[in-house]
């Protein structure tokens, strides 16, 4: 089956019920091979939230080869049933371009866009939450070490998916059996989901998925072919899309969605972007004016066309960039560049209000399309 070819409804997974992992598939190519196989080195407690760090050693590290960690911190009420894991973003690297977060900073939980729990208006703001660092350069998947100017020195350790691996080994020890888990990124992590979703899946069978991507939505360079498959083969992750689906990498990775919700009926996604982002598009594709409005618009339709009950936009104009890791109350954005959870309004709707809506079932949810 083609990522297009679906019922009107958009439910014709032949996975679900069954127990099986619809994404098994990928699993067997080589998704999960670093979970289990990494503990932390270091645990510290800090009140309500809990860092842990890992020996590079032991495999996960940052980009030029640094110490890596990640963070859990307990809601409201830590039974609750809801999880929210959160990729933070920050660039790419690969041979033509690198500009990307290539180390951490001392362990912490940014009390910022849709993990500050003080805003007067955050769905998420009692959830559990598990937090996920960026620092190789990869967007999450990258499993290969490089040696730029073969003098016999690793000069980009990617090892974006044992990073990951070991994060999500922490979060289900902790979080075994939640109803509900919500997977947001935003820029590198936004894009990082698209094939994350398949291992937090792998991770927790019987869990309510629900994917946001904020500013990273599988958009490519259009008409160039080889622009994606080459990053993802650089970064030994080109073997992670499923053999299966034919269409996954074309000159953009929308067609991955696609395919996961094809084979899910429990998943769901939640897209958000400005018309003109001047990041995705201009720095890191290189577009021109009006042509990652295009190629998104024009892919993302198609989505939410065969998945018009799972597969939601809130697109709005300008330039910004990414709106969930920021706020109009404790900032940690860039003025002039980000956008905010709070303040990016669409038909009278904020990203912020708008996620609310979704994870509540609000019968008012729907596309915002300014």
């Amino acid at each position: 089956m083609g990522p297009d070819d679906t019922s009107d409804d958009g439910d014709t997974g032949d996975t679900g019920d069954t127990g099986e992992n619809p994404f098994a598939e990928a699993v067997e190519q080589g998704l999960a091979d670093h979970v289990g196989t990494v503990e932390p080195s270091e645990v510290i407690v800090d009140g309500d939230t809990t860092h842990y760090r890992f020996d590079p050693a032991d495999g996960p590290m940052c980009l030029r080869g640094g110490d890596y960690w990640m963070s859990v911190r307990e809601g409201a009420a830590a039974d609750s049933g809801d999880l929210l894991i959160y990729l933070q973003g920050g660039g790419a690297c690969w041979s033509a371009l690198c500009s990307a977060f290539e180390s951490l900073g001392a362990p912490a939980v940014p009390e910022s866009g849709m993990l500050n729990r003080g805003l007067a208006v955050n769905g998420f703001s009692d959830w559990n939450a598990v937090y996920v660092p960026y620092c190789d350069g990869s967007l999450f998947v990258g499993d290969v070490d490089i040696d730029d100017d073969d003098d016999g020195t690793i000069d980009r350790y990617h090892r974006g998916l044992i990073n990951l691996s070991a994060a999500l080994d922490v979060a289900v020890a902790r979080y075994p059996d939640p109803q509900r888990v919500v997977l947001a990124g935003s820029s590198a992590g936004s894009y990082g989901t698209l094939v994350a979703d398949m291992l937090v899946r792998t991770l927790w069978p019987e869990a309510e998925l629900i994917v946001i991507s904020d500013s990273g939505l599988g958009i490519g360079k259009p008409g160039d072919f080889e622009f994606i498959p080459g990053l993802l083969d650089e970064w030994d992750a080109l073997r992670l899309v499923p053999a299966s689906c034919q269409d996954c990498v074309t000159d953009h990775i929308t067609g991955l969605p696609r395919w996961q919700l094809s084979r899910d009926p429990r998943l769901r996604f939640a897209a958000i972007s400005s018309y003109d982002d001047a990041i995705i598009g201009g720095v890191f594709l290189g577009l021109g004016k009006g042509e990652y409005e295009q190629a998104f618009t024009t892919e993302l339709a198609i989505s939410a066309a065969a998945y018009p009950d799972r597969f939601h936009r809130f697109f709005f104009p300008g330039t910004l960039h990414t709106t969930i890791s920021t706020d109009s109350v404790n900032g940690g954005g860039l003025q002039g560049i980000t956008a905010n959870y709070d303040t990016t309004v669409v038909q009278g709707t904020s990203v912020a209000q708008w996620l609310e809506m979704l994870i509540l079932g609000d019968p008012g949810f729907g596309d915002r399309i300014d």
